[in-house]
């Protein structure tokens, strides 16, 4: 598999310097992913790297490299500060561990968005190779990381105790982001869920209906076991059920939007094939249907 690797020295921000080389170093290395479980053409950064616009990295296909990040693995003692704007601003997040899947990452203050597909600049900055990595956090992150750690690891949104608790932790002892969600998956809370609730909730959001026997005793079990309800999340909306059904919605909306009825049966059906065979998008189905006699006899 070709990679691409790139060599920044920290603070050279006027040219980002993107090559493709053998890596001259062993001593730590981030490799960001374009599709979950590390998956895809790799973009590899090494220890001490910098790329304020994610835009002048290219993959072999001449594609940038800006919003594609999915997965991303931890190599030796190197941390991957990642931010959602280029130059970096916006939110960020730091990953000190290999994450499988960054859609089980929530932002932070805007609920429903993940770290998937978000990334616009980054910095891999090298640690210490032994004990925790400790981080000097501003207020505003320190929240939004505590906001995003509830939501994924409990569901909900922090109390002002709690909220106030692991920003203190954040700031004053420079946990990382891991630490503290580790500390919420062992917490009394995190043990206690209604796990066949959590399942069905999740099924009901992401499928529209209750979970089928075997898919609640899987969940139940793995929830069990330690995943998060973002995992269960990010899974289910993988599955080729979500993907038919996301699918359904987009032809449905747009029926609506442009000839203000629910698609029919063979409007569907077509409209659905192409989506998922000939990669059309919503614009495209718009298009189609404002082309159509019955949009012309609307405007009439």
């Amino acid at each position: 598999m070709a990679r691409l690797f790139v060599f920044v020295a920290i603070g050279f921000l006027a040219s980002p310097l993107v090559t493709r080389a053998q890596i001259r170093s062993q001593e730590g290395r981030v490799t960001i992913y374009p599709e979950p479980n590390y998956r895809g053409e790799p973009l590899v950064l090494e220890v001490g790297a910098s790329v304020e616009n994610l835009a002048y990295a290219r993959d072999n296909r001449g594609r940038p490299w800006n919003d594609q990040a999915a997965s991303v693995r931890i190599e030796g003692p190197v941390v991957l500060i990642a931010y959602e704007q280029a130059n970096f601003r916006g939110a960020q997040t730091t990953i000190t561990r290999n994450s499988a899947d960054l859609a089980t990452l929530s932002l932070g203050d805007r609920r429903g968005l993940t770290w998937e597909k978000r990334i616009s600049s980054v910095r891999a900055e090298p640690v210490a190779s032994t004990g925790p990595v400790f981080l000097q956090w501003e207020r505003r992150d320190a929240e939004r990381a505590v906001r995003s750690a509830y939501r994924d690891i409990l569901g909900r949104d922090p109390d002002e105790d709690g909220l106030r608790q692991y920003r203190t932790r954040l700031m004053e002892r420079g946990w990382n982001e891991d630490q503290l969600r580790d500390n919420l998956r062992s917490s009394p809370e995190f043990r206690a869920r209604d796990v066949e609730a959590v399942v069905r909730k999740i099924y009901r959001d992401v499928l529209n209906r209750d979970p089928d026997p075997s898919g609640l005793a899987t969940y139940t079990r793995r929830l069990q076991g330690g995943m998060s309800e973002a995992e269960l999340r990010a899974e289910l909306k993988r599955s080729g059920e979500h993907g038919d059904a996301a699918v359904r919605e987009s032809v449905t909306r747009v029926y609506r939007e442009v000839l203000r009825r629910d698609p029919d049966a063979e409007g569907l059906a077509n409209y659905t094939k192409m989506i998922k065979e000939r990669g059309w998008d919503e614009n495209r189905v718009r298009d189609a249907l404002r082309k159509s006699d019955e949009f012309r006899n609307l405007r009439k």
